[in-house]
């Protein structure tokens, strides 16, 4: 199978990449002149130098594909503005499928999250794909909603009968080379006292990379799954701080926790967003608004149709994934 990889320097994109190499395939990946592509060196891979939001430059790289993988997206949840989500999720989205239409691919995969459904996702209850999708508008969802955009223009590219789509949505997902959740919570209890803001404890759908990556390969390449989309999430239930006491855990040792108010930590929050703002700082701060809510919300949702319909299960659990996580985190800060 010929695929071609968007988002391929990124974090799920890198380990789409191996998952499909390693199971012998034929794997190309877009990146941009400015990205960072020493990894995908690495791998024996591909590359073919494009930008998702610059419609012209894609056709090379779909050529000859017969699925795409499109994982290509700007993650800064909370940090920049409606032009910069739109153009890179929503745009880049639609570009991709034009050129993958143009270039005659049969299939394309989608990857979405599970943050589409807004707040049918949060609370105890865990969202389904049927589930009404009730993202608002706001600075802090701007990723969410361009995501949601994304879908819609996915589905009717499909319903036209122009190409044939499936989406996944993945809640929180995590691994070696993230640079966004488990990062953060690796920072986060590395120090010997951990502040938490707030007392909340979600549910969070939780999984490793290279479990998710073998659903969105599954998902691509199975006939039932055409103008379908699936949750990639776990059955068991997983909140929040049970993914960080596996990262302490992992990383030797217990710490002192206390809470503070949650109204503390929003306005401590909204300060660095705002000092930021002013030095002109272009990389994402540590906690911002958006991923404070996500902290405090989560996202729960329901994995059951992926294993019912194409008999995925994740092979990762929490303690392994965490030390994995922890075991290359250390490996890094010894080069």
């Amino acid at each position: 199978m010929r695929t071609l990889i968007t988002g391929g320097t990124g974090f799920l994109g890198s380990h789409l990449v191996e998952c499909l190499l390693a199971q012998g395939h034929e794997v190309r990946a877009l990146a941009r002149r400015t990205s960072d592509v020493r990894h995908l060196e690495t791998t024996g891979v591909e590359i073919v130098v494009g930008d998702v939001e610059d419609y012209e430059s894609l056709g090379p790289a779909v050529k000859g594909a017969d699925v795409v993988f499109h994982a290509a997206a700007r993650v800064t949840p909370g940090w920049g503005t409606w032009r910069q989500f739109e153009d890179s999720i929503a745009k880049g989205t639609e570009n991709m499928l034009k050129a993958s239409v143009e270039a005659g691919v049969p299939r394309f995969l989608h990857v979405s999250t599970g943050g589409v459904q807004g707040k049918a996702c949060e609370g105890d209850t865990s969202a389904c794909e049927s589930d009404p999708r009730r993202v608002g508008f706001g600075t802090d969802t701007y990723y969410d909603y361009a995501k949601l955009q994304a879908e819609n223009r996915a589905f009717e590219y499909h319903s036209q009968g122009k190409i044939q789509v499936s989406v996944i949505r993945i809640a929180a997902v995590y691994g070696t080379r993230d640079r966004l959740l488990a990062d953060r919570v690796y920072r986060h209890m590395s120090p010997p006292i951990i502040v938490w803001p707030g007392e909340s404890n979600p549910k969070y759908s939780i999984v490793y990379a290279s479990d998710a990556v073998d659903c969105a390969v599954l998902v691509a390449t199975s006939d039932r799954a055409v103008g379908q989309v699936y949750n990639v999430a776990p059955l068991e239930e997983i909140r929040f701080r049970d993914f960080a006491q596996a990262m302490i855990k992992a990383m030797g040792g217990p710490r002192l926790q206390f809470a503070i108010p949650y109204a503390t930590a929003y306005a401590w929050c909204a300060l660095m967003e705002g000092w930021s703002r002013l030095r002109r700082v272009k990389e994402m701060p540590y906690l911002t608004r958006s991923g404070l809510r996500f902290l405090n919300k989560g996202m729960y949702l329901d994995g059951s149709k992926v294993r019912e319909e194409l008999g995925w299960e994740p092979k990762v659990s929490l303690e392994e994934g965490t030390r994995t996580y922890v075991e290359w985190r250390r490996s890094q800060k010894r080069k």
